[in-house]
């Protein structure tokens, strides 16, 4: 996903310098389509990616890169020729997709300063598996309708009262399209592998039952039912490594942010 929203923002930024009269010599680049270069860090970007995920350095590895950006940049003329730029808030979605590569760069620097250690991630595991009872916890499989605002959550939840199925409301309504077409159904997760406003609501259900007040997530609000539930061990330490280490970055950014708005003036 970082690597996606560099992608769209170095595109963007490389309109905005185009409109701004730089030239193509202004830039060290790979190719160039119909005059507009294809730049040599947007190039690496994507090669650095391809190779981190486990892909060798080969010049196919490059021809492949290069005509993929080539083609992206086909798709973004066609996309302007037809004034599709014209309904896109430029600004703002540069100045979000800025604000996330700072966030990622704040987090990075955070890291490569104070790497996580292994005794760190164990403490974290142990914590989470205490909270959650030791040995044996509930999974859940869980299913979700996201809505773009509360109203539209208590009107479905209304529609829900009145017996409509959840899954054919999730089909018609629900604005997540991961989900959306399975019915809504995000399958089992554990109560840590959801946000916390969803889970502490998640374990007051019962098999069948969905939550009657919508939850709001990040800018949206979404209705949960439980479709089942089964006893389970927690998992093991490598199971769940990779989250233990968001949640550890997570803490991080939570304490930062509240001491940042305690010495912020903020009006709202």
């Amino acid at each position: 996903m970082r690597i996606v929203f560099k992608l769209v923002l170095l595109a963007m930024l490389a309109i905005s310098l185009s409109s701004a009269g730089y030239a193509a010599e202004d830039y060290e680049f790979v190719a160039t389509v119909n005059g507009t270069p294809i730049t040599k860090g947007l190039f690496e970007i994507n090669l650095h990616a391809a190779i981190a995920q486990g892909q060798k350095d080969t010049p196919q590895l490059r021809d492949s890169i290069r005509n993929e950006l080539i083609n992206r940049e086909l798709i973004v003329q066609e996309a302007n020729r037809q004034g599709l730029d014209k309904d896109i808030d430029m600004r703002d979605q540069i100045a979000q997709l800025r604000q996330t590569l700072l966030v990622q760069a704040f987090v990075e620097d955070y890291l490569k300063k104070n790497p996580i250690t292994e005794d760190q991630l164990k403490a974290e595991y142990e914590k989470q598996k205490e909270s959650m009872g030791g040995g044996n916890v509930y999974q859940y499989k869980l299913s979700q309708i996201v809505l773009p605002s509360e109203s539209a959550a208590i009107a479905i939840v209304g529609r829900l009262q009145s017996g409509e199925s959840f899954a054919k409301v999730a089909k018609e309504i629900s604005s997540d399209a991961a989900t959306k077409n399975q019915g809504g159904v995000l399958g089992w997760v554990l109560p840590q592998q959801v946000a916390p406003a969803v889970s502490d609501v998640m374990v007051g259900l019962e098999k069948g039952q969905f939550s009657t007040h919508p939850i709001k997530l990040q800018g949206s609000w979404v209705v949960i039912q439980v479709d089942d539930k089964r006893s389970t061990k927690f998992p093991g330490f490598a199971e769940v490594r990779g989250q233990l280490r968001q949640a550890i970055i997570q803490q991080y950014l939570v304490e930062n942010v509240k001491h940042l708005r305690e010495s912020a003036k903020i009006v709202q």
